[in-house]
């Protein structure tokens, strides 16, 4: 194995590590579909709103999601799957 390997290796347990979070997981299916508001990602998961947005801040902060405001209301703040290749990982995950 190579020093090129090693660091592969490293980055993807970095990225599995993330992702080992059972709300994680569910937000990021509950954006499968588009980007949504907290408030709708609550309802989405079961959730209650300062568990949502603090499991939100965390994927914000490793990169798995990304926000900007709402077109029609500035006052919300919609978040959506920052890479798409994420949601095949979920995908080729579950296949397992």
């Amino acid at each position: 194995m190579t020093q090129t390997d090693w660091d592969t290796a490293d980055r993807a347990a970095a990225i599995l590590k993330r992702l080992a979070n059972p709300m994680r997981l569910r937000l990021l299916l509950a954006l499968r579909g588009g980007p949504q508001s907290v408030s709708d990602l609550q309802v989405l998961v079961g959730a209650t709103q300062p568990a949502v947005s603090l499991q939100l801040l965390r994927m914000r902060n490793d990169g798995l999601v990304s926000c900007y405001r709402d077109a029609d209301d500035a006052r919300i703040m919609l978040y959506a799957v920052a890479q798409p290749g994420t949601l095949d990982l979920l995908d080729m995950a579950a296949a397992i």
